[in-house]
């Protein structure tokens, strides 16, 4: 838990980061921009590792490598280990760094229409 909420105000701090570079003043509704980029960025690595982990592709690689390999190699097709194999990332955190992300972009925008 304590290393989420380093990451997360790791996460934060580059939003302010980001904000003071690219428009060079700190205001409302440019942490609301930014926040929503990078929060949506992460949430996207964080569903797309949790997708490849799952084995949702695992057949549709094995599937294109018979396809796509002679029939002479076809053993070197199986000895190949699946997608959800190869990524072992956790997906947990990624998520919950993401959506709390969004969650602080949704509180500023609530208090930007205020």
């Amino acid at each position: 838990m304590k290393k989420k909420g380093i990451l997360f105000l790791a996460l934060q701090f580059l939003i302010v980061i980001i904000m003071l570079f690219q428009y060079k003043m700190l205001r409302l509704i440019d942490y609301i921009n930014v926040s929503f980029i990078i929060g949506g960025i992460v949430l996207f690595i964080g569903l797309a590792s949790y997708i490849l982990s799952s084995g949702f592709f695992d057949i549709f690689t094995v599937s294109m490598r018979k396809v796509f390999v002679k029939s002479s190699r076809l053993e070197d097709v199986k000895s190949m280990r699946a997608p959800s194999e190869i990524v072992s990332m956790p997906y947990l955190g990624i998520l919950q760094i993401g959506g709390a992300t969004i969650m602080m972009m949704f509180i500023a925008l609530i208090f930007y229409y205020l």
